[in-house]
């Protein structure tokens, strides 16, 4: 049958017409391979001509060998004279031997993808479909993916990039989802996979597929005619490698497929655009899209021999070309013209005529685009675009990027219904797309995915200007500009933050290090030398920056900070009124944080770069006391977890003489609070530090994360400190404030669920102070100088509220957990220490009993009666002069008339229940009252 005939079988079956078919769909495939040898060099085609005869043998010299066990046999295949050539090279001893095999193990070998095709170029890789017998067991199919996985490094050994793919046939006709290659997402394209194999696939060894004998107009029944061949013998099943048809796809995997494309567009846009086009327009005529391969099929039924007009890669380009037309959508298709021409590789502007196929193919194409020599010149010299060209491209791949998850999202949610993908790789997907192209204030886009290989700019010029908003912001622009030329220009990145431009003009390599800067400061007062200094330390921070990308596993978890950065000051002289006040030099308040007799905070501003696991890069700028507080909430938020390195933050300051010291202590402080709270040290407890007069906590809320406090003098941070906790909340001093306090003292030693006493004994009197099992505070001034009486006379208190507990609470704590006492001392330096102390036990038990009853409802402190020994004092009685009948009854009843202080030994409440809502620092602060009022009466 001549080849350019119609091949029908209207008229019925014949074995003529079905060889007919073999033979042209063989013709193809022969030619096909010859196109990729001639690719390849002399190396990687031997490689290639050897490929077939290691899957179909066992020996120890070739590569990939496992064992004389794992499976081999290649239905219908004799090994050429160059395959036995390259095996006796690798090996003198290799003698094949033809023997009649009983069982072939491998069904096939199929190379699939752009090779073959004018797409391929000498870099492309090489997918690989081996073919394998269902009735392989697990043994023999692990064995056999190990040979291949060796194979795969033989190949790797000779700059051949190959990947072998394992295929069970009757698994695969089943829809059995697996990661079936490096172009699938895994769950969502088996018959977009499938249809690319029939459309591209090579046959390299082994069976033909039987879709090959399925004429176009059957490809709806797919299933019955093939049944119907191999039912009447017009074939053997030993023959062909069925896959199945191009059944009815759901709308999910249309849907999946062009996200996936999305996702790898992301960061190779040029080798996805055409893909997601092609999704674009399969999803358009859904549930019938016109496959590449059936008009590929179609075309060589017709009797088509020009192996150019059955490139699959020209055929994918003519698809999407008649989809954007018909859509009149010609920026697109400019674009998709743009990313074909890309692909094949070839530089027209240089060629003329050629005997090449892929150039004349590309002159061709060309010339129907109307591309003149000019814009071919531009096209072949992408290596060399700059920024604005290089702009002007990125942000048409991303238009193409957004605009395409809109129209595949808004066609997956026309077929909802049947639409049958996973939620949560949809979701990675879309927070894939949202972290590269969503452009959001300070977010650093990366503007160069694969356009250009440099586009490090000779010049560039800064300055600090006022933006057509009326504010002051950095611009910077291309060549060297001065202060009165700028206004005719358009800066190619402008911000109000310093670092922001900075970062940006580095990580898109921009800003090289041969690049002669002109700067003009403006009204700030930033340096030359701090400027450079800055662009150093962005430098140090990202040494040779990669543009990240985030992997799914990443993309499932929450994003954290896995960099984080501060610049201090920047043009900014924090120092500049302190000198001219002569405070400068003088002062021994060394903390920048709260510097000099005036305590000033040093930090005026800071812009802060943080880099996400998602793969973000972010600049902020912030202000202040204020704006350092939010900084490290944000950062104590986003921290990595437990398991994950720590996060170590840096901080720099190269503004006035004491910018170094500024940025270590910034530096210290951030990742000293970072570090306790990771370790759980802290837990959801609280951290305390100082920046000018004002104090300030951080803490963790169960609703809202990390937030911070601010307490505007050192008397309201202890009024705070001496609220009472619902819970246990440690605290931590920052070891750089209250040196000269006992304050950190305490809270250093306190711990959960003891109460703790500190005393420290002067010449009348001692200073308590209590943490109680919340770690509140109470302090008091008690006349006292005596410490064994101190403590047996506090002991008796606390053990009596203590008991009065686990009378009532559903769980008491333990009766013989004591309350923990420590005497407090000053060294010579002023700084304070505690050392513990026991408890003199009682000699005897004839002291004073004096107890306070109050009423239940405790609206006020004041008893509602006391009782001293077995008399009770009522209010009810006594009135207002409650105070003054209790105290002459204990003055008369005392020995001498010295007239020591008065202190109460428990507490009674008449009812129940507010002894469960009350800390102990309330009773506490309630027994100081009523001893204030009794020892004021006894003056």
């Amino acid at each position: 049958m001549p080849e350019s005939q119609r091949i029908t079988f209207e008229e019925g079956i014949s074995r003529k017409e079905l060889n007919a078919v073999r033979q042209r769909f063989t013709r193809l495939h022969r030619e096909r391979l010859r196109r990729i040898l001639v690719e390849l060099r002399k190396s990687q085609q031997e490689f290639l001509h050897l490929l077939p005869l290691l899957f179909h043998i066992n020996h120890p010299m070739l590569p990939g060998f496992v064992s004389s066990e794992t499976p081999t046999g290649i239905s219908d295949y004799s090994p050429s004279r160059k395959a036995l050539e390259m095996a006796n090279k690798l090996s003198r001893s290799f003698e094949y031997k033809k023997r009649a095999q009983r069982v072939y193990h491998v069904h096939g070998l199929y190379l699939m993808g752009s090779t073959g095709t004018i797409g391929q170029s000498s870099g492309s890789d090489f997918d690989l479909w081996l073919c394998f017998d269902s009735g392989l067991s697990d043994k023999q199919r692990q064995q056999l993916q190990q040979k291949a996985t060796r194979i795969e490094k033989s190949a790797a050994e000779l700059e051949l990039e190959l990947h072998i793919f394992l295929i069970d046939p009757a698994r695969f006709r089943q829809g059995e989802k697996s990661k079936l290659s490096r172009e699938s997402s895994g769950t969502t394209q088996h018959n977009l996979l499938l249809e690319e194999f029939y459309r591209s696939a090579v046959l390299l060894a082994g069976r033909y597929p039987l879709w090959w004998l399925v004429p176009p107009e059957k490809e709806d029944d797919y299933q019955a005619f093939a049944d119907y061949l191999l039912t009447n013998r017009f074939i053997k099943a030993v023959e062909v490698i069925d896959l199945g048809g191009l059944d009815h796809v759901q709308a999910g995997e249309f849907f999946g497929a062009a996200l996936w494309q999305l996702y790898k567009g992301i960061d190779s846009p040029y080798k996805s655009i055409l893909k997601i086009f092609l999704m674009e327009a399969y999803s358009r005529h859904y549930p019938s899209p016109p496959w590449l391969a059936q008009q590929a099929k179609r075309a060589i039924y017709e009797g088509e021999k020009d192996i150019d007009k059955l490139d699959s890669y020209i055929l994918l380009y003519q698809q999407v070309e008649t989809y954007l037309k018909q859509n009149k959508d010609l920026d697109r298709l400019e674009l998709a013209r743009r990313c074909f021409y890309f692909k094949v590789g070839e530089r027209l502007s240089r060629t003329k005529k050629s005997e090449n196929w892929r150039l004349r193919s590309m002159l061709e194409l060309t010339r129907q685009w109307g591309w003149g020599q000019t814009q071919l010149q531009m096209m072949d010299t992408r290596a060399e675009w700059k920024i604005d060209r290089v702009i002007k491209e990125r942000n048409a791949l991303v238009g193409v990027l957004t605009r395409s998850y809109r129209l595949l999202t808004d066609f997956a949610r026309r077929y909802a219904k049947e639409s049958h993908i996973d939620p949560q790789e949809l979701n990675l997907l879309g927070r894939k797309l949202y972290t590269a192209l969503d452009h959001r204030p300070g977010k650093i886009d990366h503007i160069n995915p694969g356009i250009s290989k440099n586009l490090a700019e000779e010049q560039l010029s800064l300055h600090h200007r006022s933006a057509r908003d009326g504010e002051p912001a950095w611009m910077l622009y291309r060549g060297k500009l001065e202060a009165g030329e700028v206004i005719e220009h358009r800066p190619i990145k402008i911000s109000k933050n310093l670092i922001e431009i900075l970062l940006w003009s580095h990580v898109n390599q921009v800003w090289g290090k041969g690049t002669v800067i002109t700067f003009v400061s403006g009204e700030t007062l930033l340096r030359r030398d701090e400027l450079f200094s800055l662009q150093r330390s962005v430098r140090r921070l990202f040494p040779q920056y990669m543009p990240p990308s985030a992997g799914m596993t990443v993309l499932a978890k929450p994003a954290t900070i896995i960099m984080s950065a501060l610049f201090i000051n920047i043009g900014v002289d924090p120092m500049e009124h302190l000198t001219k006040e002569g405070k400068q030099l003088t002062s021994e308040r060394h903390d920048p944080l709260s510097f000099a007799s005036s305590r000033t905070n040093l930090v005026t501003n800071l812009e802060k770069i943080h880099q996400t696991s998602w793969g973000e890069l972010q600049v902020s700028r912030h202000e202040g006391a204020e704006g350092l507080m939010d900084v490290l909430c944000y950062i104590l938020n986003l921290q990595p977890e437990a398991d994950v390195a720590p996060l170590q933050i840096h901080a720099y300051s190269y503004s006035g003489v004491r910018g170094g010291q500024i940025a270590l202590r910034v530096t210290e402080l951030f990742n000293h609070v970072v570090q306790r709270f990771r370790n759980d040290e802290l837990g959801n407890g609280r951290y305390v530090f100082r920046m000018g007069k004002a104090f300030f906590i951080v803490q963790k809320q169960a609703e809202h994360g990390f937030v911070w406090q601010s307490l505007e003098s050192f008397e309201s941070l202890i009024d705070e400190l001496e609220q009472p906790q619902q819970i246990y909340r440690a605290l931590e001093f920052d070891p750089e404030i209250l040196v000269n306090s006992p304050y950190p003292v305490l809270f250093k030693l306190n711990k959960p669920d003891v109460i703790q006493l500190f005393f420290r004994i002067g010449k009348s009197q001692a200073e308590i102070y209590v943490l109680d099992e919340q770690g509140a505070l109470f302090q008091q001034s008690i006349a006292v100088d005596s410490p064994r009486f101190l403590m047996r006379q506090q002991r008796r208190f606390l053990n009596s509220l203590q008991q009065l507990r686990n009378l009532v609470l559903d769980s008491p704590s333990d009766l013989l957990l004591e309350p923990e006492f420590y005497q407090l001392s000053a060294d010579n330096e002023g700084q304070y220490y505690a050392e513990h102390r026991r408890v003199p036990l009682l000699d005897n038990d004839d002291y004073l009993e004096l107890t306070m009853i109050g009423d239940s409802g405790l609206t006020r402190r004041e008893p509602v009666s006391l009782i001293c020994g077995d008399k009770e004092f009522t209010r009810l009685e006594y009135g207002d002069e409650l105070y003054a009948a209790i105290v002459q009854y204990i003055h008369g009843i005392r020995d001498s008339d010295e007239g020591y202080p008065i202190y109460l030994t428990s507490i009674r409440l008449s009812g129940m229940e507010p002894i469960q809502t009350l800390s102990t620092v309330d009773l506490l602060n309630m027994k100081k009252h009523v001893e204030r009022r009794l020892n004021s009466e006894a003056m």
